[in-house]
């Protein structure tokens, strides 16, 4: 027993949280701490706030009189309505559930309950009886916002009003404020079920049929505090200081910038998930062994991630935090909030990110005992006029509190829709399963976003969900989110600014005819004396760069190989579909299916760049060049410059050819270049994903046909090597070139930290990827230091400006990209694929000795 005790002490979080699950799946429980009973406290000391009580008391502080954190309902009450049994329910509740009675005050600065031992709580009964429905209509209106936006003081209990509305003899509206420090969404359900046993023994002239409560609100607030100490508190800090480190503010497409905004001022937005639909989806959840908040939650973070142009996505959600049976027939504010961080880099399948989703979802829970507002204090994060939430700007919860339905004798009741008049977050999502399927309901603040933008997000994320539960093996950035009515538009405005561009390139086609490419263009280079590469700009806003590069295509070839590369600059090109049709126009076939790369969500053959941490450099390669097969041209668009650095470095691979030592020279075309692969689960890609295939035999065939030597290991582990040229000669130019993949391969070029973690867990013969000579031998330190330099001397870099459109020749040309801070969007197209046997067979050892 002991060693396994030392076992499971042994594992990290998030192995910890998966061995919880599967326990928990088998009706077994693992003891994650010492379980201390909530016991009654005396009443004769200063009694402290819970830690959530605790936040919105600095809140109150902060902003006094504040109606943002009042909790509302309005119930229309139809029949015969006995307001004196509905009065004395209600006081008994008050008189049972003594925070119900607190106030709060402080002593020295620091906050305290005071427990009040008797309230009595009067229903005022406002008559509209004698109104016109229009004008009731209207009264009920106004009251309403006037009762709900009513500040409650913190030194007068109850923090709770009700107030009645008389329509006609059997219609009744009763208005019910509380505040969010004594109540929240569970206690909902309790005052419920209490009020409707109460209501039906006092109407009848009987006595409460409720048991006295065991412990009270203030006993859980003691215990929390004695609880929550010493080396369970700094292993629970110790946890969320470093998951949430650095966060990211998600850049929502909002109305007007967040800057600019002062105030909560809220809106609502209702919906539904078809019955259907939530079917489809729990059947996902259980073939995947999921939750469907998760499932959810994954199905939304993609819509973010669209939406922000951004990979780290956080959002908040809440968690009820009655994880002792003895609080949860209490009333109170016991809810906790929890930040959820998900990284959705690398164009996942939608499964893959469910996993990421669902062991970060598990590791959150075994944490979530820390209080927000502890944790908030701890890591200081800047805060926002505009959002009195810190660490996140939006809120996801499927509400799974105790569903009461209020049913009183003699009545029928229903709950009437409250617009929300404050927003706590820049948007919140609520979502409550019905028999008609889940009912959304979005929060959100009215001065940041429009009606129209939430309608969009709706839509868009309903697509989404359709489009997950039909193709969950699909990579994210290949799930449909567009409406069918967006891609008709859509396609009707392509074709309309197609239209339009042709018929303005027609316009001024006779002007043109006489013209020189020249006149119609301009060129230049980014720095004096430096040719690397050519700049092609406009002569005038009019020329239409498709029409121009259909009727150019010689010239641009020509250019391509005198220089290498050519940055068209200042085309007014504006979307990834336009930048398609340029590169189409160059090379009609473009490549529509490559590796690892993900599709850029726009277009039929374009991707997204390389998927790499931002503050990492990319090292210089020529696409492909370690493959049998490979893209002769490259062209780049940029979407969306970084804040800061992103560049995409690029090498003469002419220059730097020629400046090799000629023993270096001598010693790569002799040798040629070694490149190894091990195909890894959870390290690197799989073999199954990379070669989409399960079949051994399938992969085993395509390695025989692109003449790479494949080695099967142990159950399912795969090795590839491929030997390859490190120098070779332009099919075209006839140009010795230097060309290859060293920088992106060899383990020299990983950070100290990462190439020794990998050296300490394997061999380096079983490294992921590595390369060496030919013939198996590793390249020398010095050797490294000497390809180095000259990409270093051999290289040229610019700014990114939107707009801008770089074309490489792959073989000319080598390219990278360094760091960036901020959001980057740089999509790829490729074409011209050619196969290595499809080179000249010119020997490249002659140029090397002839040099």
């Amino acid at each position: 027993m002991k060693d396994i005790n030392e076992r499971i002490a042994a594992l990290s979080a998030e192995q910890r949280a998966l061995l919880e699950l599967r326990l928990r799946q088998k009706n077994l429980k693992i003891k994650t701490s010492t379980s201390i009973a909530i016991t009654p406290i005396p009443r004769d000391k200063n009694l402290p706030l819970s830690f959530a009580q605790a936040r919105l008391w600095l809140q109150e502080q902060l902003n006094p009189g504040s109606d943002i954190y009042n909790m509302s309902a309005a119930i229309r009450l139809v029949g015969k309505l006995n307001i004196e049994a509905l009065e004395e329910s209600i006081n008994e509740i008050i008189r049972r559930h003594e925070v119900l009675r607190t106030t709060f005050t402080s002593v020295d600065g620091q906050p305290f309950q005071v427990i009040t031992s008797d309230v009595q709580q009067k229903i005022p009964v406002v008559n509209l009886r004698e109104l016109p429905k229009a004008q009731q209509k209207a009264e009920i209106e106004y009251l309403s916002i006037k009762e709900f936006q009513l500040p409650f003081d913190f030194a007068q209990a109850p923090l709770l009003r009700c107030t009645l509305l008389q329509l006609g003899e059997q219609e009744h509206i009763l208005l019910f404020t509380i505040h969010h420090i004594v109540f929240d969404g569970w206690s909902k359900g309790i005052l419920i079920r209490e009020l409707a046993a109460l209501y039906t023994a006092f109407a009848a002239g009987e006595p409460s049929p409720l048991p006295a409560l065991p412990i009270q609100y203030a006993d859980f607030a003691v215990w929390q505090r004695q609880h929550l100490q010493g080396e369970r508190r700094e292993a629970l800090l110790s946890y969320w200081k470093q998951q949430l480190a650095n966060l990211p503010v998600l850049q929502l497409p909002t109305t007007r910038p967040r800057a600019e905004v002062k105030t909560n001022r809220g809106a609502s937005h209702i919906f539904l998930i078809p019955a259907s639909v939530v079917q489809e989806v729990r059947s996902l959840c259980q073939q995947v062994g999921v939750t469907l908040f998760m499932t959810l939650l994954a199905s939304f973070k993609i819509l973010l991630q669209r939406y922000c142009n951004q990979d780290d996505i956080v959002v908040g959600t809440d968690v009820a935090n009655r994880n002792q049976a003895e609080i949860e027939q209490l009333i109170g504010f016991f809810v906790n909030l929890l930040v959820l961080r998900t990284d959705l880099s690398g164009n996942p399948t939608f499964l893959e990110l469910l996993q990421r989703v669902r062991i970060q979802t598990l590791v959150a829970y075994a944490h979530q005992d820390l209080p927000f507002d502890d944790l908030v204090r701890e890591l200081q994060p800047e805060r926002h006029l505009s959002n009195t939430v810190p660490l996140f700007q939006v809120l996801f919860v499927l509400l799974n509190t105790p569903n009461s339905a209020l049913e009183l004798p003699g009545l029928t009741l229903n709950l009437l829709e409250v617009e929300s008049i404050n927003a706590r977050f820049d948007l919140a999502l609520f979502l409550t399963e019905t028999e008609q399927g889940i009912e959304g309901k979005w929060q959100y603040n009215a001065d940041l976003f429009a009606q129209d933008t939430i309608t969009r997000f709706t839509n868009h994320w309903q697509t989404l969900i359709n489009s997950i539960v039909t193709q969950p093996q699909s990579r994210i950035n290949t799930l449909e989110m567009l409406t069918e009515a967006e891609k008709a538009q859509q396609t009707m405005q392509q074709q309309e600014r197609k239209a339009t561009k042709r018929q303005k390139f027609m316009t001024i086609a006779p002007k043109a005819v006489s013209l020189s490419v020249e006149q119609l263009i301009k060129t230049d280079y980014l720095q004096e004396g430096q040719k690397f590469p050519l700049v092609i700009q406009p002569n005038s806003a009019e020329v239409d760069l498709m029409s121009w590069a259909e009727n150019n295509r010689e010239y641009i070839e020509t250019e391509l190989f005198k220089h290498g590369a050519i940055l068209f600059r200042d085309f007014n090109i504006q979307s990834v579909s336009e930048f398609e049709n340029f590169a189409q126009a160059i090379c009609p076939n473009l490549f529509a299916e490559y590796g690892d790369l993900p599709r850029a969500g726009e277009g039929g053959k374009v991707y997204g760049s390389t998927p790499y941490p931002a503050d990492k450099a990319i090292f210089f390669h020529n696409e492909s060049s370690h493959l049998h097969c490979f893209p002769l041209k490259i062209w780049f668009y940029c979407v969306q410059p970084a804040q800061q650095g992103g560049e995409t470095p690029i090498v003469d691979c002419r220059k730097a050819y020629q400046i090799l030592p000629a023993k270096l020279r001598e010693k790569l075309a002799q040798k040629q270049l070694m490149y190894v692969r091990n195909y890894t689960n959870n390290l690197d890609v799989s073999w199954q994903d990379f070669f989409r295939t399960s079949d051994k035999s399938d992969v085993e065939d395509y390695c025989r046909q692109a003449g790479i030597i494949f080695e099967w290991y142990g159950d399912d582990g795969l090795i590839t090597r491929q030997v390859r040229p490190a120098l070779t000669v332009h099919p075209k130019t006839s140009e010795s070139i230097f060309f290859n993949q060293i920088q992106l391969h060899h383990i020299a070029y990983l950070d100290v930290t990462t190439r020794k973690s990998l050296l300490s867990l394997f061999d380096e013969k079983k490294l992921p990827r590595n390369v060496y000579y030919g013939d198996g031998t590793s390249i020398e330190d010095d050797v490294i230091t000497e390809i180095n330099q000259v990409y270093q001397q051999s290289q040229t870099s610019f700014e990114w400006q939107k707009g801008d459109i770089l074309m490489l020749d792959n073989m000319l040309c080598a390219h990278g990209r360094s760091p960036y801070v901020g959001q980057r969007k740089i999509v790829v197209a490729m074409g011209e694929m050619i196969h290595s046997n499809n080179i000249a067979s010119q020997n490249i050892m002659e140029e090397v000795y002839a040099n």
